[in-house]
């Protein structure tokens, strides 16, 4: 018998992939309050500087903060979508269980008593 797999192969590389983000995220964001301590002339903030002004003024920071939110982003929906397939597929199971047990319940003869009575002919 072949064993189903809890999650799926699609949903475990997204989801390693999120934690990769999320790794890069809390680094750019260490560095960004690192830099905020380091004096003017240090190699660090030497960087940071020309990382904000090649790109449009954001410096480790809130490229941290950014990419953070992209992983949580994409993390949650990720679930939604595995959560709402997991739900469709557990109600597909319990109308299939209703329907079986609908089939097997139903008695194969009808025995119905009725009272018969005659018609006066006209």
């Amino acid at each position: 018998m072949k064993k189903k797999l809890p999650i799926s192969i699609v949903e475990l590389v997204i989801y390693i992939v999120s934690a990769l983000l999320a790794i890069w995220a809390l680094t750019y964001i260490a560095l960004g309050i690192t830099v905020s301590f380091l004096r003017y002339d240090a190699t660090l903030v030497f960087t940071d500087n020309s990382l904000k002004a090649s790109t449009s003024g954001l410096g480790f920071l809130f490229q941290g903060y950014i990419i953070l939110a992209s992983a949580v982003l994409l993390s949650v929906v990720t679930l939604l979508v595995t959560a709402k397939k997991s739900d469709r597929d557990f109600e597909k199971a319990q109308r299939r269980a209703a329907r079986l047990a609908k089939i097997n319940n139903k008695p194969t003869e009808e025995v119905v008593d009725v009272e018969a009575t005659e018609k006066p002919a006209q």
